[in-house]
């Protein structure tokens, strides 16, 4: 059985706060340290499921197995985001990118180690201490 950490407290536009409950809160522990996450959630909204399915929901594009595509209407009700980390403060995470409604319950939050990353405690801090600089690719 699946228990959820915490929830989505807040989605406007691109932006969502995942608001993470206090039994789990140390595990936030440095992850401030890091770019990106990999959020996993239920699909709360979603019934049923379809082996087969049109991706994105258009009937133009051809029947695709559910497995090669990104359908909430899964067998499992699992799903997946990458998203950039803009903030956290204390139990709350602000994120950008996720792909989830209002009060989607959370199941896990896993740090993205990007190129180039260390725990290093002297790297950490240096990292801690510089603005983070954010680049948009086009």
């Amino acid at each position: 059985m699946l228990t959820p950490i915490g929830k989505v407290v807040s989605v406007e536009d691109d932006i969502s706060v995942i608001e993470v409950l206090p039994e789990y809160v140390e595990g936030l522990y440095r992850i401030e340290l890091l770019k990106e996450l990999d959020v996993l959630f239920v699909f709360d909204h979603s019934q049923g499921f379809d082996l087969h399915v049109h991706p994105r929901g258009d009937a133009n594009i051809p029947l695709t197995g559910v497995f090669g595509t990104r359908s909430p209407r899964r067998p499992n009700r699992i799903g997946l985001t990458r998203v950039r980390l803009l903030e956290r403060k204390g139990d709350r995470l602000k994120v950008k990118g996720l792909d989830a409604f209002l009060d989607t319950p959370v199941l896990d939050i896993k740090g993205v180690m990007s190129k180039g990353f260390s725990w290093d405690p002297a790297e950490c801090r240096k990292t801690v201490k510089r603005p983070v600089v954010r680049r948009v690719h086009k």
